[in-house]
């Protein structure tokens, strides 16, 4: 009797699990196509040799494969919810012409795309991923260099309503504070750079650095500063002036040579070349750059002072600036034809424009995309893609 009652429990409990397999059901797979598009700019790079991740969120498995000529890869995976993360390099050429003259410039860039949460499931899904040129900058960034200035009535010459804005290219609160803008010495329209001994720093004349204490000068995520040449209304001093400046954050002033508007405050003047008033070349040939100096401005100044020589042979103080330090930079000069330039391609390849002196443009950086509300500029450390030359000056805007 014993014996049959341990059997019984024996075959029972060997029969459980077969009948709890044969109750469990297959995990079904669907056939999935991801297709990646490009940018403009990517397109010259060809859609072959993406590499595309797709992670299951429940289970984190990931399965990689590489887009063919045609930007797809076909894949069997497990019903779920996935996120699809495409990444890939690519060497871009960008031309910059006027008419018959034109120069070329070749960069090589990182290119991602993401898709989250996607839903995978049925017999096949076909998925989309839009790609872009990676970002470079999401923090303080150069929105737009009004240089050109204009004319007055008279036909005259009016450039006090110059103007460059730093926008907060984050999702966070920046402080300006102690934020400088500099100026290179070297002028784009020379063929040959005088500074080719310091390829690692940026030699420049001028130097004019925000004030504050550290959290003085909040700038919210998508809101920029202005910094005016002079804080006044130009539209009502030169009916010809596109921009209306009573309003600008700060003013570069040169104490007992400019005219100060005391209801703007004033850039802190650390280094500059005039012995009068600082002005932005009317026809560019600079390159302008941002950054905060790791210390006090003063030893700063004490260790990065250098003596160069003019083109006429004398020797002249000029501050150097590590790239490592730059936060955004832009190179300026005119369509089609730049002779040599100020910045290392690290930060940025090429250059943007104003087609002639006075004629009230500027160039304003470009909306990559929103994200919430907020426009989120594109950098891609290349000014020929990123900035509109010719543009019409809207200090505190972003075009849409």
């Amino acid at each position: 009797m014993q014996t049959a009652s341990l059997f019984k429990i024996l075959s029972l409990t060997l029969l459980i699990p077969l009948m709890v397999s044969c109750q469990l059901k297959e995990v079904p797979f669907t056939k999935v196509v991801v297709t990646v598009s490009l940018p403009d700019d990517g397109l010259q790079g060809g859609k072959n040799d993406y590499v595309v991740v797709l992670t299951n969120i429940a289970t984190g498995h990931s399965q990689a494969d590489t887009t063919d000529v045609a930007g797809q890869i076909n894949q069997e995976l497990e019903e779920g919810v996935y996120n699809v993360e495409v990444t890939g390099q690519k060497t871009l050429t960008t031309t910059v012409a006027d008419g018959s003259t034109q120069q070329s410039y070749t960069q090589t860039v990182d290119i991602r795309g993401l898709l989250e949460k996607a839903l995978i499931v049925g017999e096949q899904v076909e998925l989309a991923v839009p790609l872009q040129i990676a970002q470079k900058g999401n923090g303080f960034v150069i929105q737009e260099i009004y240089f050109t200035g204009s004319t007055t009535p008279a036909n005259g010459s009016y450039y006090q309503d110059q103007y460059i804005e730093i926008y907060n290219n984050s999702d966070s609160v920046l402080y300006a504070d102690g934020l400088s803008i500099v100026e290179s010495t070297h002028l784009s329209n020379n063929a040959i750079s005088e500074f080719t001994n310091y390829p690692n720093d940026l030699i420049v004349g001028a130097l004019y650095t925000i004030p504050g204490e550290g959290q003085t000068n909040p700038v919210q995520p998508g809101k920029s500063i202005v910094i005016a040449s002079l804080g006044i209304n130009h539209k009502l001093a030169n009916t010809n002036s596109p921009v209306d400046l009573s309003k600008a954050d700060f003013e570069w002033y040169d104490s007992g040579k400019d005219v100060d508007v005391p209801e703007v405050p004033n850039m802190i003047r650390n280094f500059c070349y005039s012995n009068t008033i600082w002005v932005l070349h009317v026809k560019g040939y600079h390159a302008y750059a941002i950054f905060k100096a790791p210390g006090s401005y003063a030893d700063f100044l004490a260790q990065n002072t250098i003596s160069v020589q003019t083109a006429s042979g004398s020797s002249v103080s000029r501050v150097k600036v590590s790239n490592s330090l730059i936060l955004d930079a832009v190179e300026l000069g005119t369509a089609g034809a730049i002779g040599s330039k100020s910045l290392s391609s690290s930060l940025d390849v090429s250059y943007t424009y104003c087609n002639s002196s006075y004629i009230g443009k500027s160039v304003r950086r470009k909306v990559l995309n929103w994200e919430n509300g907020r426009a989120v500029l594109q950098d891609t450390n290349n000014s020929a893609k990123d900035f509109i030359p010719n543009a019409t000056p809207i200090p505190w805007e972003v075009e849409e």
